[in-house]
């Protein structure tokens, strides 16, 4: 075997050993649910918590060192064919799949509103507690009575898996929720693998920062998010438009928009593209014209099929509500009401309305701008940056929102995304999240530490041997390319 192939090897084993690690640490510490009747994921105390949080953070930086070494090897050229690939991939992903879900309880809420969706009451009106049972009990808080911000073609996803699990059987139809997530994830992967040969990058190199990124295992995968599902019906729409098929690529990149909003970035950059090639005035409005009448009939269409109704675009800014630490917009709001304030210039709540008002118009301004750039930087790589200006804007921000950009840039430049900077971002954002979606406790701060600091020091342990078995593999070849025949 090349050494190549042993490396690659090495890293896959690596990283199927971090994702089995991060799935059982998930059994203690992750999003658990209360009072479940299937008589899993149940909640414990803080010892089996703290070992929990321990398992995943250790899974994690497996995970994540086995993703970095793959990233070079793509990097220099010495990565393994697709098949190889692909194999991680599933290896990665699917250890992840029974387990509790991770980084978020988001999830709990798609399930009470394709439950409510399923019974025939307006989700874009009530809240999951006009539910009731243990899919509502298991929503956070905040969010009881807050109508779906969602989609109507996320809710009827969530609605279809209700409908075949019931509503007493939490764990299953939160697995049914995240076979959906596959679902999307292998839409990806096939999209993406296509719009890279298209595009002249490397098909290796579009998966490894496409999908293989550790955001999308841990947020998509083991936090079962829409998000799954709209950028694999968003990439797939780029790919129908990049081949001529605008009609297509058009009702897709429409259903991604039924999912969540964001996606419509990347169908006004892909008609952005679709227009300009076209010669003359008169064929450019026909085809803008075709565009827009094949999108409005698609989202009709969709609205009715779902039978959700239209209130989802009054309720799309309901995320709003949160207030993260990721969002820069909001950050200089905290800062310009605590100036406000202490000065006597106004009040905190002004200050923080004016900072995330123009936040979301530089992101919309940037929007604008990608979209009219995208007949010369391609519709990809407009979306992907427009995108990645919108989020980082955006009033709120939460770590898995990142993909929105980095996907559809993936697929057509994924050596930006293979530099030192923005892989350390993206470590980042799969490290700041803790397994639970809460705030680390003194104890789970502590046992995430130790977990993460005893998975790094047995691969530095580990490194030294498999570099010499990597030097081993690359002497075999040489000195059989020398034997006389």
């Amino acid at each position: 075997m090349s050494a190549a192939g042993i490396t690659v090897r090495g890293e896959v084993l690596l990283g199927t050993l971090g994702s089995v690690l991060l799935g059982a640490g998930g059994w203690g510490s992750g999003a658990l649910p209360g009072g479940v009747p299937d008589g899993l994921w149940g909640r414990h105390g803080t010892p089996l918590m703290c070992v929990g949080v321990a398992l995943s953070y250790a899974g994690l930086v497996l995970l994540i060192t086995a993703w970095w070494r793959l990233g070079t090897r793509v990097a220099d050229g010495t990565a393994a064919g697709w098949r190889e690939w692909c194999t991680a991939l599933w290896c990665w992903a699917l250890p992840l799949v029974p387990g509790p879900l991770l980084g978020s309880s988001d999830a709990y809420s798609y399930l009470a509103q394709g439950a409510l969706a399923g019974r025939g009451r307006d989700v874009y009106v009530l809240g999951p507690a006009a539910l009731g049972g243990p899919l509502a009990a298991n929503v956070p808080g905040m969010w009881h009575d807050t109508p779906a911000p969602y989609g109507p073609l996320s809710v009827a996803a969530a609605r279809a898996v209700v409908a075949v699990t019931g509503e007493h059987h939490v764990v299953a139809a939160t697995v049914g929720l995240r076979l959906v997530a596959l679902a999307g994830l292998g839409l990806m992967v096939w999209a993406l693998r296509r719009l890279a040969a298209a595009s002249g990058s490397g098909a290796a190199g579009a998966l490894w920062a496409g999908a293989l990124n550790p955001l999308v295992l841990l947020h998509l995968v083991g936090g079962a998010h829409n998000e799954a599902l709209m950028l694999g019906l968003m990439t797939a729409g780029l790919l129908a438009f990049r081949r001529g098929r605008w009609a297509v690529g058009t009702v897709v990149l429409t259903a991604a928009v039924l999912v969540k909003a964001p996606a419509g970035v990347a169908l006004l950059c892909a008609a952005a593209v679709a227009v300009a090639g076209r010669a003359g005035a008169w064929p450019r409005v026909r085809q803008a014209a075709g565009i827009a009448g094949v999108a409005v009939a698609a989202l009709v269409a969709g609205v009715a099929v779902c039978g959700q109704g239209w209130g989802w675009l009054w309720t799309l800014r309901t995320p709003a509500e949160v207030r993260t630490l990721l969002s820069l917009s909001t950050d200089a709001g905290r800062l310009l009401g605590w100036l406000a304030e202490g000065l006597g210039w106004g009040t905190a709540a002004g200050a923080m309305t004016a900072a995330r008002l123009a936040g979301l118009l530089v992101g919309l301004a940037a929007v604008g701008y990608w979209v009219r750039c995208a007949p010369d930087a391609g519709a990809e790589r407009a979306t992907g940056l427009a995108l990645l200006v919108l989020v980082a804007s955006a009033p709120v921000v939460q770590p898995w929102y990142v993909l929105w950009a980095v996907v559809p840039l993936a697929a057509v430049s994924w050596r930006r995304l293979g530099r030192g900077g923005a892989k350390a971002a993206m470590v980042g954002l799969t490290l700041v999240v803790m397994p639970s979606g809460h705030g680390p406790t003194w104890a789970s701060g502590i046992a995430a530490a130790v977990g993460g600091a005893v998975a790094w020091a047995a691969v530095a342990r580990w490194a030294p041997k498999e570099r010499m078995v990597r030097e081993r593999g690359a002497v075999v070849p040489r000195a059989a390319a020398k034997a006389p025949r």
